[in-house]
């Protein structure tokens, strides 16, 4: 099966079905905020199972900023985070039967968008997943505007926001992806010991060590 992109309007298409390519300038900050229905969100992926189109896209609309999200704090570049968000959803797509257990649709999604950025970089380097310099055009993963903030609070709330992401960047890789799997998707630590192939403890452990390493980071970058 292959993904044909077209450019007006972001769409992409994989097996006659359509959906649109998000973008990470309408960057939700907080993407692992929300409910949904787990009874709900069984049905969708029963159904998707099934070759329904509509709950497979309703699975890509909750899910898709999430994994964006989460490669783009891998990566650094927003160009290669759609291509990878869009890989792993053609991946879902074909491989959804094979998931044995429904309640565990998320972690085993994470894992796929995991696999996708070693495997892309992997012949680059096999020690960590680099890190790009963002261009200067790049939109990147921004804050909506907050009208209620006059221009020095955002200015403040953008430097914050910018300083942040360059101490992930600078995190190391086992450190770099527990941290955000756990701080900004807000998954659990047992749902990020299955998505990283790591014991409960190890996890526990380095996502100790993660936020006490960015607290310090943010807090001398602040002091510069």
């Amino acid at each position: 099966m292959r993904a044909f992109f077209s450019e007006r309007p972001k769409l992409f298409f994989c097996n006659g079905i359509i959906v649109r390519e998000l973008s990470l300038a309408r960057h939700d900050p907080n993407p692992g905020s929300g409910t949904l229905d787990p009874s709900l969100l069984r049905e969708w992926i029963k159904k998707a199972k099934k070759g329904d189109i509509g709950s497979y896209q309703r699975l890509y609309e909750v899910f898709a900023r999430k994994v964006l999200n989460f490669i783009y704090r891998m990566v650094n570049s927003v160009e290669e985070a759609e291509d990878l968000t869009q890989e792993t959803f053609v991946t879902v797509y074909r491989k959804l039967g094979s998931l044995k257990d429904d309640a565990k649709f998320e972690p085993w999604l994470f894992r796929i968008a995991r696999n996708y950025v070693y495997q892309r970089y992997r012949s680059r380097t096999p020690a960590t997943v680099p890190i790009e310099e963002p261009d200067d055009n790049d939109k990147g993963v921004k804050e909506p505007a907050d009208t209620r903030k006059n221009p020095d609070e955002q200015f403040q709330a953008k430097e914050l926001q910018d300083v942040v992401q360059e101490v992930i960047n600078s995190l190391p890789e086992k450190y770099r992806e527990v941290f955000v799997l756990s701080a900004i998707q807000q998954l659990s630590y047992n749902e990020i010991a299955d998505i990283v192939g790591r014991s409960l403890p190890s996890v526990k452990t380095d996502i100790h060590r993660a936020r006490l390493e960015v607290r310090k980071k943010v807090k001398h970058y602040l002091k510069v």
